[in-house]
């Protein structure tokens, strides 16, 4: 396993950056991307982003191989993965205006890039519904009045600070990706901040939709056969994405058993935590060669999940360790320990559902006689 420190030494720096706006997510998200505001930083969050487009390139991180960028969100995930999650820039939805999208409709996706790096957002998730694409309920419309969008999408990252979002919705007896643009949907699109216990830096939301006007030239690929429409498309950008979560977990991963390293553990537990670092090198070995796959044009749906899912077991399982394994002081002492150990759960959001319940259980009791 190479060091990517070798290749860009100026991750170390970045860390330190990371790290400051880690602390201040979870209070004050404001002031926390304020100190995300560095260039490299910002090149960093805008890799994927064509150069065309992309004005926050800088020549370190131009031109950045799929593993590599890989390894570069493992590396900054050491220091806090809810901090990489609050960067602007390159998100699921990127992915999807590249392979929907024209080039009339890139271009105005991009556009809110040439004065700042902006936030965006991909909206699949439902309430009741969760991520299951062929269940949805979000629907486009046509009528004599035009294009108009309905519905509610839950847990959407990063969509409160949002310039531009990709929608997925219903048309008819099939699915679309619509382009929205939150500053001229007011009255329309309402967000609302949803509380979390770990992850904060991914601003998860609420968005409703009430008859919001679409532009028919802001539905992707809609001269398109149905086939390549829905999920079809989906396939495509989860593809992409879901090794960029398996990334950040196992950062966070790398931070636990860190943590574990530097305290004194009975010989039983140091044998535990030798066997969790040759499950972290397997799996990173894993996320590389997935990469190399990617680079030589192979689909691998079925490994990309799976590389997921064993580097969010691997955080959690870890995880669930450490309170019988550390005494009181190091949870008391070490704040930034109490915060990675949140996180590790909160990639559930991320991956399924069998947490999600448990991560918001934190709520009192309704009292007998009130009805919900």
């Amino acid at each position: 396993m190479s060091d990517i420190t070798r290749y860009y030494p100026q991750l170390y720096a970045l860390s330190e950056r990371l790290l400051a706006a880690g602390q201040l997510a979870e209070n004050n998200p404001h002031k926390a991307t304020a100190c995300l505001d560095h260039p490299e930083l910002m090149s960093i969050a805008c890799i994927g982003i064509p150069s065309r487009f992309n004005p926050w390139e800088t020549p370190a991180f131009s031109n950045v191989s799929y593993a590599r960028h890989l390894q570069i969100i493992e590396y900054l995930s050491r220091t806090d993965a809810s901090a990489m999650m609050l960067l602007p820039g390159a998100s699921l939805s990127t992915r999807a205006i590249l392979t929907q999208g024209n080039e009339q409709q890139q271009a105005r996706f991009f556009a809110c890039f040439a004065e700042r790096p902006a936030w965006t957002f991909f909206a699949v998730t439902e309430p009741e519904i969760g991520s299951d694409a062929g269940a949805i309920t979000s629907e486009l419309t046509h009528s004599e009045q035009g294009w108009r969008l309905n519905g509610t999408k839950l847990l959407i990252g990063g969509a409160m600070l949002a310039s531009v979002g990709i929608v997925f919705a219903r048309y008819q007896q099939s699915q679309r990706l619509v382009m929205v643009f939150p500053d001229e949907a007011k009255g329309t699109l309402q967000r609302d901040s949803l509380d979390t216990v770990g992850l904060a830096g991914a601003g998860l939301t609420r968005l409703t939709f009430k008859d919001l006007c679409v532009k028919e030239e802001d539905i992707l690929g809609h001269e398109r056969r149905e086939l390549l429409q829905g999920l079809n498309s989906l396939s495509m950008v989860f593809e992409r994405h879901r090794p960029m979560v398996a990334a950040m977990a196992l950062g966070t991963t790398f931070g636990l058993l860190t943590a574990l390293d530097t305290r004194p553990l009975p010989a039983a537990v140091r044998l535990w935590v030798a066997r969790q670092w040759r499950k972290y090198l397997a799996i990173y070995q894993q996320m590389l060669t997935l990469a190399e796959g990617y680079s030589n044009g192979q689909h691998q749906h079925a490994l990309t999940s799976q590389l997921k899912r064993n580097a969010t077991r691997l955080v959690e399982e870890t995880a669930c360790h450490l309170p019988h394994w550390l005494n009181r002081d190091d949870w008391l002492d070490d704040r930034l320990l109490r915060k990675r150990y949140r996180d590790s759960f909160a990639f559930e959001y991320m991956e399924g559902t069998s947490n999600i319940h448990l991560l918001n259980s934190f709520r009192p009791p309704v009292p007998k006689g009130i009805s919900l």
